[in-house]
């Protein structure tokens, strides 16, 4: 025999896991900014990552927190920030090389391949991005326009950083690991 009391329970639980069920697969559409860290200390220069925010709104956002950037040219600092726009394409689309000194350059570029090459005569895309470097607070912050990649829903990224150090050698340094892509962060 089923009660009135026995119904509602299974009736509230039901509803209850209906709505766990819900709230899991809402959560990540609504993760339109996410941070992600990384070891400090794990190579000896100023170019070390910290920790990167990936914001996917009005425009993509891309913030790196580096240990110690310096204006000078002779810290050799330099990063790229490997782009994935198509879930259903291994490998990223887009990178955005650039250094990390005062008066150096940078471009957004279609990758080829695997998504990890560009090559020496990649044309930069001629759309709105920007890079701004804050050498007070140990920032670089990439703005673009999510025309410049397909508007896509969502994104991920892959950070590498490298600088000179005193001794000539060239250090890098992977946000997660090497050619480690982040989670995706969706489109707010």
């Amino acid at each position: 025999m089923t009660s009135i009391a026995s119904t509602k329970r299974a009736t509230l639980a039901a509803a209850g896991l209906a709505l766990a069920a819900f709230v899991g697969t809402a959560a990540p559409a609504l993760a339109a900014t996410a941070t992600f860290q990384d070891a400090k200390g794990d190579v000896a220069h100023g170019v070390d990552l910290e920790s990167v925010k990936v914001v996917n709104e009005k425009s993509v956002r891309i913030t790196v927190q580096h240990a110690d950037i310096v204006k000078s040219w002779r810290s050799g600092a330099s990063q790229t920030v490997f782009l994935d726009t198509d879930p259903s394409r291994p490998g990223p689309e887009f990178a955005f090389p650039s250094v990390a000194y005062q008066g150096g350059d940078y471009a957004l570029i279609k990758t080829r391949g695997d998504g990890w090459g560009f090559g020496r005569r990649a044309v930069p895309l001629t759309c709105g991005y920007e890079l701004r470097l804050d050498f007070a607070r140990d920032v670089s912050t990439m703005r673009i326009d999510p025309a410049c990649l397909g508007n896509p829903g969502e994104i991920r990224v892959a950070v590498k950083a490298a600088g000179t150090q005193a001794d000539g050698d060239v250090v890098t340094d992977w946000l997660g690991g090497r050619r480690q892509l982040t989670e995706w962060v969706a489109k707010g």
